[in-house]
């Protein structure tokens, strides 16, 4: 075999695993910790090796849904605050946005991603991890904010990190079908800076 016939068939295992994983987190999202691996091989019609090759088990299966859904929210997400390293206030503003238009996008996933029974699928270093992923993007707005002098010098870093987090959870699981995108954001974000900044 060549080089591009190799490089063709990791260019087919590469496509095969996203269109795998792409089906398991729409059947995650549906099902949560119920979902049937012969499914998903199904409507994907790719053959049960192909799915045991990329995944090895349901188990890791999983894992990979988890990990791929914040790292995907987790680029997005830091794509949107780099341009404002230099202004807290803004940077702060675009968190808010994007934040609210992740979870809005992954809302199905990340309500299922709340199941407590999916900690057990992770070892202690793979869930400090992941939650460090989490928090990476506020916290760094955080620090950002404290380092301009906009922000409370007595904000405890990782606390308000995953207090900001919390809110998009709240804000968006309590009323987000009751109130207009724009008003949530606008009114998340002049508390999140009240909190900040006072």
């Amino acid at each position: 075999m060549n080089a591009a016939e190799r490089l063709g068939k990791r260019a087919d295992a590469l496509m095969n695993r996203t269109r795998l994983l792409q089906a398991a987190q729409e059947s995650f999202a549906q099902a949560g910790l119920d979902l049937e691996v012969n499914d998903i091989i199904s409507q994907v019609q790719m053959g049960v090796g192909t799915f045991y090759r990329h995944f090895g088990s349901r188990e890791n299966l999983l894992r990979a849904i988890v990990a791929q859904t914040l790292e995907d929210a987790h680029a997005q997400i830091s794509q949107a605050i780099e341009p404002y390293g230099d202004d807290p206030r803004a940077a702060l503003q675009a968190l808010v946005t994007v934040q609210l238009q992740v979870y809005q996008r992954y809302r199905p996933l990340f309500a299922t991603m709340r199941d407590r029974r999916l900690t057990k699928l992770f070892d202690a270093a793979q869930r400090e991890a992941l939650y460090a992923l989490v928090l990476d993007p506020p916290r760094r707005v955080i620090e950002q904010g404290m380092q301009a002098e906009v922000f409370r010098q007595d904000l405890h870093r990782d606390l308000a990190a995953a207090l900001i987090i919390g809110s998009f959870t709240s804000v968006f699981d309590l009323l987000g079908d009751n109130y207009p995108f724009e008003e949530l954001e606008q009114q998340l974000f002049q508390s999140l800076w009240t909190m900040l900044t006072k």
